[in-house]
């Protein structure tokens, strides 16, 4: 890929697109567009059909806060991925920080401070094991945002919220479609899409290759090249649909995905620049290398964190060492889905999938050119897991007054053979071997479900459900355990396994107060899979420190869970044209999986201070979310997405928050100021709002255009729970002008974040790797331990992106 440079082109796409702000400014409403893109001008707004309960109902009176986006939105708008998604969505914040990988979607303000995510992806129902940022939007029929717990539907690691892709049926859309597309640092895009089948619709079937990419956009001083931030996917799918009978419909899907992205961007503040909570030296040396430092206070930045403008990677090293300075994932999805239908209206479902997924990552940790610990930091693993997954579904005629749905769930996921090192001792031009460690991880997880829901219209104007889903989660992990303490080397073989059980409900109540205005009420539960402390099985320790370990519970812990309390109205005025869907609801989260440290007697006598994850920590959030459309003018779509949300923590126990915060020269988590509680949790943004403008008209020749703006804003959000360390308000805009000579020919100018709005993508804390000091130890540790100062990685927003698209349909 050849990179644009002329920003003249963007000049003059973004003046044109200003100039003709007249007849437009981005949104429109993704329940709203008709099946077609390239149809006429809005008039009202439409109804849509949602999937989010394993039943088809109407939007308008499904009693769930969801945000549906429509095929059409997605092409209008030029939507590309899941981030794009999370824009048009309130209280979904989503950041790709640290690449295409690593994802954490932030729902309702349920941002998980370790482990696993809180919200989990879908396609078709099916659960996305790994990351779904590389995911595209080509030929997807919707996506359904569905925000709080949803474990009553979707099962496991729907903690905050789901998110579900939906394809369309193979052979709907019949004819061929190709997309060729171009833009700065690179870009390019190549779609081709056919769908065929015969004419009474028994048989379809739909065939796509799809890539999409970019070129380096960081300048890497290390490197002296832009080999920072490139990406480039190349995906290919083919579905078949087939009813051999009126009563039976068959469909069957392959998915192939691969992803080669570039070492993503980042940069320090460097630890001389902090500007808080700044290390006391006492001017004494321990062991005459490292400085002592009067208490714990390793350096901090307090306020919003500098967008960098300066990268140093070490991706040389890696590449002399014969790996790739990146992510590399391969993904093979597959699932067969039949549909019997009863002559009562009554229907079967089975849904079976297979998935396997590959994925490597050679990333430089200390997030700089220095060899921080010889090179330790810089490290390549390859992983791999396989999964498939069986559902079976009865559900009843859904016009009667009491109407339902029961399932069978099972789901089963196992680690495979993998490996990883580092390049230790490795140095330019390459002064030695790279060892590759084998890795065959023994992590198995089985999740075993049933389901129900009964749906009652009490009258014509009150209905209630309840749902409940009843999982038993069953987790194995395993390996082989090996530390060096002094002369002598240890092993310590561990294989642990638990099933953890849960019960989540879901009650509705909902009353239709008038043909377009629909009130409704619920409560229900959510849960997130408990896990296995494996140091507890660490090779040095004494044998009756394990066991008193074990005995106090510390090997595992328990599922967190959280209630949910939500009052909404959804409501259409105007004729069908204006829609007004809000709600405000409560999360009452415990049993938070945090970290608790404490001291171990190590086999050479020494105590050691390592860390368990433990169900100790509690939040609150409140929050209000507003979603509407207006169709104020024939061919006028005007949209707004808004949300506000208190995340607030009630109990969260840290020895960081103690090293912070408390009084003298070691404060333990028996110090006051060690518990976090009254805090904010971090990567949640306060305030969010996507504000759009959409116009479809014609000239006199009959050329249909649609002019498209989106404004999205999205607050401050802390990037620890301290508080401290924050990245600042961001606003970007995008800009599509999109021509159609003719139901063929469709031809789109963009710009995305118009305005260059560079604040942060992301923060996290880290370390300064060539910064050692000594501290005072935590009691009932006792001396000065080694340690590093501490630092900041800092990654950068998308720049400017600008380009133009031309798709032909035959």
């Amino acid at each position: 890929m050849k990179t644009v440079k002329p920003d003249l082109l963007c000049s003059s796409i973004a003046l044109a697109l200003m100039i003709s702000a007249g007849h437009a400014v981005a949104a429109d409403n993704p329940a709203a567009e008709p099946a077609d893109a390239a149809a006429g001008p809005v008039t009202s707004l439409e109804s849509i059909e949602v999937t989010a309960r394993g039943v088809a109902e109407p939007l308008q009176q499904m009693p769930l806060p969801i945000s549906a986006i429509s095929e059409a939105t997605i092409e209008k708008k030029g939507l590309v991925d899941v981030r794009d998604i999370a824009a048009m969505s309130p209280s979904f914040s989503f950041k790709s920080g640290y690449g295409r990988g690593f994802d954490r979607p932030v729902i309702r303000g349920m941002s998980n401070i370790q482990g696993e995510a809180n919200a989990s992806f879908f396609i078709d129902g099916i659960y996305v094991e790994g990351d779904i940022s590389s995911y595209g939007l080509e030929n997807i029929q919707r996506v359904e945002v569905v925000r709080g717990p949803q474990s009553a539907a979707y099962g496991r690691r729907t903690f905050s919220g789901a998110v579900d892709f939906i394809t369309r049926r193979p052979g709907s859309a019949p004819g061929t479609k190709l997309t060729l597309g171009a833009g700065n640092f690179g870009q390019e895009k190549l779609g081709l899409f056919h769908s065929g089948g015969n004419e009474d619709g028994t048989f379809g079937y739909d065939v796509s290759l799809n890539k999409r990419g970019n070129d380096g956009m960081y300048y890497n001083q290390a490197s002296d090249k832009k080999d920072l931030g490139g990406t480039e996917t190349i995906s290919g799918m083919v579905a078949v649909a087939w009813s051999p009978t009126e009563k039976l419909d068959i469909t069957a899907r392959v998915m192939q995905q691969k992803s080669r992205d570039e070492h993503f961007a980042i940069a320090t503040i460097g630890s001389e620049n902090l500007n808080c909570y700044l290390p006391q030296e006492t001017g004494a040396l321990y062991f005459g290398l490292y400085p002592v430092l009067a208490n714990r206070h390793r350096g901090y930045w307090c306020g919003d964190v500098k967008a960098p403008t300066d990268y140093a990677i070490n991706t040389d090293e890696f590449t002399a060492a014969g790996y790739f300075a990146g992510r590399k994932t391969d993904f093979l999805r597959t699932s067969l889905r039949a549909e019997y239908f009863f002559d009562n209206n009554w229907t079967f479902t089975s849904t079976t999938a297979y998935n396997d997924s590959s994925t490597y990552a050679g990333t430089d940790q200390d997030y700089s050119s220095d060899r921080g610990y010889g090179g330790a930091f810089e490290t390549f693993t390859n992983t791999a897991v396989k999964n498939w997954s069986q559902d079976l579904r009865l559900s009843s005629d859904q016009s009667l007054d009491v109407s339902g749905m029961v399932g069978l769930y099972y789901y089963n996921q196992q680690a495979q053979p993998g490996w990883g090192g580092d390049l230790t001792g490795f140095y330019l031009p390459g002064t030695r071997s790279v060892q590759q460690v084998p890795t065959d991880p023994d992590d198995e997880t089985t999740n075993k479900a049933v389901y129900a829901m009964v749906n009652w219209n009490i009258t014509d104007k009150w209905t209630t459900s309840i749902e409940a889903r009843y999982a038993w989660d069953e987790i194995s992990k395993g390996g082989v355990d090996r530390r060096v303490l002094g002369a002598n080397t240890y092993t310590q073989a561990w294989a642990l396994n638990e099933t953890f059980t849960s019960f989540t409900p879901r009650w509705t109540l909902s009353y239709q107060a008038a043909d377009n205005v629909n009130v409704y009420g619920l409560i229900s539960k959510g849960t997130k899979p408990g896990g296995f402390n494996s140091d507890v099985y660490r090779a040095d320790f004494q044998e009756a420190e394990r066991d008193r370990l074990i005995a106090a519970g510390l090997s595992s812990y328990e599922e967190e869970e959280a209630i949910n309390y939500e009052l909404g109205i959804k409501s259409d005025w105007l004729d069908g044209t204006l829609r007004l869907n809000a709600n405000v609801y409560l999360i009452d989260w415990t049993n938070q999986q945090l970290t608790e440290t404490g001291p171990v007697i190590r086999k050479n006598g020494t105590l050691f201070s390592t860390s368990y994850t433990t169900n100790v920590g509690e939040s609150e959030i409140k929050g209000f979310e507003l979603e509407s459309q207006w169709v104020f003018a024939p061919g006028w779509l005007a949209s707004l997405a808004y949300s506000y949300t208190d995340a607030q923590i009630k109990s969260f126990i840290s020895q960081d928050q103690a090293d912070l915060f408390g009084t003298g020269p070691a404060p333990t988590l028996a110090d006051a100021a060690a518990n976090a509680a009254g805090y904010k949790l971090p990567r949640v943004p306060k305030h969010k709002a996507t504000l759009g403008l959409m116009y479809d008209g014609a000239f006199a020749n009959g050329w249909e255009y649609t002019l498209n703006t989106d404004v999205a804003y999205e607050g401050r959000r802390y990037v620890q729970v301290d508080n401290l360390a924050s990245v600042g308000a961001a606003t970007r805009t995008n800009l599509r002008f999109t021509l159609r000579p003719s139901e063929q020919w469709q031809v789109s100018a963009y710009v995305n974040n118009a305005f260059n709005d560079r604040t942060p993508e992301e923060a996290q804390r880290a370390i300064d790797p060539e910064a050692y000091v000594a501290v005072p130890a935590v009691p009932p540790l006792t001396g000065l331990a080694v340690t590093n100062l501490r630092d900041f990685g800092i990654t950068p927003s998308m720049p400017r992106m600008y380009g133009v698209e031309v798709s032909y349909k035959f």
